[in-house]
């Protein structure tokens, strides 16, 4: 659905030029919810605001069901941008409307009848949850009712793309838990593809299916959710994934093993069956891992022995144990 190929984008000159994107190519299918995430600076709202074209690349290509935006005039431009709506983390309401008033504006701007924006209007109200906030002022809603009108707005103009940029940022995690899931029930229930812009990896965890990590303007590392999660391949993914495993907390000179849980159920014994089975003991030299939907998933750093039988031995029980995957490391772990 939307194709994004080699992108660059660079600020400033000379000394002062940064290089916002570089090489960027992201594949996302329709009905995705597709995260992207990195730490500040990697170039996440460089990236989302190429892909409606407010930021244009220097170079690349923006493809939507395949036509480039890239190559298109103004009008032909703003025709697709109905299509690819976006919310914001400072939600960006119109102080002097009313809720009704912010929903209805984009529908006024493309020309809808009073009376078909005012009624649309109302029905997005019920759908994020709102009905009784119609004449409500932004000062008198909450920052959770806040982001319901501003994806209600978003919903307008019948979109197929909703795009979030930091949406729940700027929210307490129990408002940002219902707001998610509000964006899951719009994917559900409306088709909409998301592509939410965060540095919460607890937003990718929640409801994203696919992700892509950016580094410093590249992209690091992209996949399914789970596979990302459970075995991260970059640097930049282990240090969002399992921060407690990505550097090597010293130089260590004994054999190390990173065992990867790729979804196997969390209560299965694995290390009291491993103890049981090779009679060794192996120290915890770091854990990052989770529990999603009964499954675990994350990093383990474990202790091996020096002995090199019992050492396969170990890893060999390990790669056997279902979800989970090991291999000996001694440097980069």
């Amino acid at each position: 659905m939307i194709e994004l190929q080699k992108l660059c984008k660079t600020f400033g000159s000379g000394e002062n030029q940064v290089n916002a994107l570089q090489d960027v190519s992201i594949s996302i299918e329709k009905g995705d919810i597709f995260g992207i995430i990195g730490l500040s600076g990697a170039g996440k709202s460089t990236l989302v605001r190429c892909i409606n074209l407010l930021e244009r690349p220097d170079s690349g290509s923006v493809l939507f069901h395949g036509q480039n935006l890239m190559e298109l005039k103004d009008k032909q431009l703003r025709q697709q941008r109905r299509k690819i709506s976006m919310i914001f983390q400072s939600f960006n309401l119109l102080e002097q409307r009313t809720s009704l008033g912010n929903i209805c504006f984009p529908m006024e701007l493309s020309g809808v009848p009073q009376k078909i924006a005012r009624q649309r209007a109302l029905e997005l109200l019920e759908t994020v949850g709102l009905p009784d906030k119609a004449e409500a002022y932004p000062v008198q809603l909450s920052g959770g009712q806040k982001q319901r009108i501003a994806i209600a707005r978003a919903l307008a103009s019948d979109p197929e793309v909703l795009l979030c940029d930091e949406a729940t940022s700027a929210l307490d995690p129990k408002t940002t838990g219902q707001i998610l899931s509000l964006l899951q029930k719009i994917n559900r229930e409306r088709g909409i593809t998301v592509i939410i812009i965060t540095h919460q990896m607890s937003v990718i965890e929640q409801i994203c299916n696919r992700v892509a990590i950016l580094d410093s303007g590249k992209v690091a590392e992209i996949g399914a959710v789970e596979q990302v999660f459970s075995n991260p391949q970059s640097q930049a993914g282990r240090r969002l994934v399992s921060p407690a495993v990505a550097e090597p907390a010293a130089n260590w000179n004994i054999p190390i093993a990173r065992i990867a849980f790729n979804g196997g159920a969390s209560e299965a014994p694995v290390f009291a069956q491993l103890i049981k089975q090779t009679g060794v003991e192996p120290s915890i030299m770091g854990a990052a891992t989770r529990n999603v939907d009964g499954k675990a998933f994350g990093t383990m750093l474990i202790t091996l022995p020096e002995d090199e039988a019992k050492k396969q031995e170990i890893l060999s029980f390990l790669n056997g144990c279902q979800g989970v995957s090991a291999e000996e490391v001694r440097e980069n772990v």
